[in-house]
């Protein structure tokens, strides 16, 4: 497929369909056709940039989009530039009043923006307006909705992995995993596939669609996760389109999509936090935004309670004193006995795995593992990810000798299926069309418990 670029040509000035302007289309290569790196004008001329546009409308069509924009009144303004994510950047044709993208990709998300050009420079960005492009027809929304039908609503959950937290006020740790949990069991699960978008929206502008897969937890609930995790720094959105599309056949009436689920859900990530715990150094790495901000020693758990492998995400579950019972574990106490009081606890898994600090440990700290699966640590070093960690926030265990942590432990579960096994529980990246809803094989009843 061509790269996106502009088209519309002068006096294009009344509404035009996409179909009647596909003869004036003017496709440019990603990049090319204008630097696509925001530059800073020169101070002895910034009076002079041009004031930005402003867009009246954007109409999706098939592998395209046209801008309607008011133009600046501005004598200097020498032209307009579109874009379809904030970074590349296209000349428009003319100044009429209209610019169109074309070679977009059906339904993924645009935010789509204009500027005005001139001598001194661009003006900054209109505010962008997010669209889809769509093909002709959707098979999922007929002209006439059948009949007898009932409509559909859903319910969005920023911090799906039971995270403590909405994700509504709250920037999240790139480890949270949305959902959608809907009124009635969904028949058709790839009608709401193809109608959900998600793009993330970086500090410098840029809108990129974020790779991934829906899967089903059950008959009402998808959880989106990304193939890697969520950008840092961003406004994450899940555009919805399913308002009227019909979603299947239940008990004789069609299901069909409430009008309210034509929006678009969005929440927002804090800096990307990993930690990655290598069992055989015995370290912790921190790395904030790709770059490693601390180095810690810890303690894992000893033969026959090892730590388990994969990722852990953080949730609100800390405890500034917290104190470690060998009862808890259902040791014998006649050959190991202790209570431990601890400071700075920062939870894991409900099985019991913590971060913690461990004053009854510090010799074997970086050297040797002897804990029962939490991560000793240094006082201080406890404390720091204590009061600068956020929910969401992940930390991913390597080379403990452990198994792989389980699905169903902790919000971190999830995302240590792997990927091919997660497809399955989509049902449009699975051959068969279904999705599989099973649950995960064990619970947490029947999990080893962790401990101090």
């Amino acid at each position: 497929m061509n790269s996106p670029g502009a088209f519309l040509g002068r006096g294009a000035r009344r509404a035009v369909s996409v179909m009647a302007v596909l003869g004036l289309l003017v496709s440019a290569p990603y990049g090319l056709a204008v630097a696509s790196e925001e530059t800073e004008p020169d101070a002895a001329v910034v009076a002079a940039v041009p004031a930005a546009p402003v867009i009246v409308d954007v109409v999706a069509g098939d592998q395209s989009a046209i801008v309607t924009y008011t133009p600046v009144e501005d004598p200097s303004v020498t032209g307009y530039q579109v874009s379809p994510d904030g970074y590349h950047w296209f000349d428009c044709p003319d100044v009429s009043g209209l610019c169109g993208l074309t070679s977009l990709t059906n339904g993924r998300e645009y935010r789509v923006s204009l500027r005005a050009v001139g001598p001194a420079g661009q003006s900054v960005p209109a505010s962008a307006i997010s669209t889809i492009p769509v093909v002709g027809v959707d098979p999922d929304k007929p002209n006439t909705l059948p009949k007898p039908r009932s409509r559909v609503t859903a319910t969005f959950k920023a911090a799906g992995n039971s995270l403590g937290v909405s994700g509504a006020r709250t920037k999240l740790g790139v480890g949270t995993l949305p959902t959608l949990t809907f009124s009635r069991d969904i028949p058709n699960k790839a009608a709401v596939e193809r109608h959900l978008a998600v793009t993330a929206t970086r500090n410098n502008g840029r809108t990129t669609n974020v790779p991934g897969a829906w899967g089903w937890l059950d008959e009402r609930t998808a959880m989106f996760r990304p193939k890697e995790f969520w950008p840092g720094n961003s406004i994450i959105r899940i555009t919805s389109t399913l308002d009227d599309a019909v979603l299947g056949k239940s008990k004789g009436r069609y299901l069909v999509g409430s009008k309210k689920l034509g929006k678009t859900y969005s929440f927002q990530t804090d800096r990307s936090f990993i930690a990655v715990v290598d069992g055989a150094k015995k370290v912790m790495n921190v790395y904030i935004d790709g770059k490693k901000r601390k180095t810690f020693k810890v303690s894992l758990g000893k033969y026959g309670w090892e730590t388990r492998n994969g990722a852990k995400v953080i949730s609100t579950a800390k405890e500034a004193d917290k104190i470690y019972r060998s009862s808890s574990l259902g040791l014998d106490e006649e050959e190991e006995f202790y209570e431990l009081p601890a400071k700075w606890n920062t939870r894991l898994t409900p099985t019991g795995e913590f971060l913690h600090t461990a004053t009854w440990a510090y010799g074997r700290l970086g050297r040797y593992n002897g804990s029962h699966g939490c991560t000793n640590m240094f006082e201080n070093d406890a404390k720091w990810i204590y009061d600068n960690t956020i929910p969401g926030d992940v930390v991913d265990y390597v080379k403990t000798g452990g198994d792989l942590m389980e699905p169903w432990n902790g919000p971190g579960g999830r995302w240590n299926i792997p990927w091919n096994r997660w497809l399955k529980r989509s049902a449009l990246n699975n051959a068969s069309g279904k999705a599989d809803t099973s649950e995960d094989e064990g619970s947490l009843a029947d999990a080893r418990p962790d401990g101090a």
